[in-house]
């Protein structure tokens, strides 16, 4: 009998965790809280794709326009294959190391920090570590539920961002104007150039001096991602709760959601500040 209950037990455990459903995600998640989650010859590539995740795409709502933020590592010889996406965007966004970035038409770049790169909808790319270095970068999926595909992949827009092509744009006082000091940012592109069809509106590599800050503030309808790349500070979410950030840190306010951005360190806190829409939440 006790064999019966025993065995009653295990098949209720796996049930209930092989059907369970994705659950709204929190609004921050420090470097020890992310979770392990490698791959093999992704795409038809080489070798092991190391990734940190705050979530995954199998964590995700239908309704979230981020699906998936991961701190990936390649390993000297390895690579991604050169894969297209047919309905969401994936962005590669160098932190350390270098690689060769390859898009849809074949071309191939050399990328280091700083340097930013993105998939649309119809868009192929790659990326392979040919150096000694381990080959560090952020990888942010991305899906809007409402996009026109055949509009995107009509129009297609750059897929390479050089750091040294970055365009400037600061903010004082950011975060509706409760923030303190002045918010510099290097960007890709920014939400005003944005078509309605795209989920990802906007990456910039952001930095908040000592002692400045981005006021509390809330999103109705986007999602707005934080990433620490380096320095500390003080994150607070919509309910008021304060935590400690650092190097490996991400934060994401959602629709409905508020968050604030402190530089409480003595160095400078660079992070990158990644905005997206679902325009599928509006239908």
């Amino acid at each position: 009998m006790k064999k019966l209950f025993a065995a009653l037990f295990i098949l209720a455990l796996f049930t209930s965790c092989a059907y369970s459903e994705p659950v709204k995600h929190g609004q921050c998640y420090t470097e020890s809280q992310l979770k392990t989650l490698d791959k093999q010859d992704v795409a038809g590539g080489k070798g092991t794709l190391f990734g940190k995740f705050a979530f995954t795409r199998d964590d995700a709502l239908d309704d979230d326009a981020i699906k998936e933020i991961g701190f990936m590592t390649l390993k000297h010889g390895d690579f991604i294959g050169t894969h297209v996406h047919n309905d969401n965007e994936d962005a590669y966004l160098i932190i350390a190391g270098t690689g060769i970035f390859t898009d849809s038409y074949g071309n191939a770049w050399i990328v280091k920090p700083g340097d930013m790169t993105i998939a649309r909808p119809g868009q192929a790319h790659g990326l392979a570590n040919l150096y000694k270095d381990d080959l560090v970068f952020l990888d942010i999926i991305a899906k809007n539920s409402g996009a026109n595909l055949e509009s995107i992949k009509a129009n297609p827009t750059g897929q390479f961002f050089p750091l040294e092509k970055l365009f400037d744009k600061n903010v004082e006082k950011a975060g509706a104007g409760k923030g303190v000091g002045t918010l510099y940012g290097k960007f890709a592109f920014r939400r005003e150039q944005a078509t309605d069809d795209q989920a990802i509106k906007e990456i910039g590599l952001m930095t908040l001096k000592p002692g400045d800050s981005i006021g509390l503030h809330s999103h109705s309808d986007n999602e707005d991602t934080y990433i620490i790349l380096s320095g500390t500070g003080t994150f607070e979410d919509g309910s008021g709760n304060k935590t400690e950030v650092g190097p490996k840190s991400v934060t994401i306010a959602c629709p409905g959601e508020s968050h604030a951005l402190y530089n409480t360190g003595t160095e400078d806190l660079i992070f990158i500040d990644l905005i997206a829409k679902n325009h599928a939440l509006n239908k």
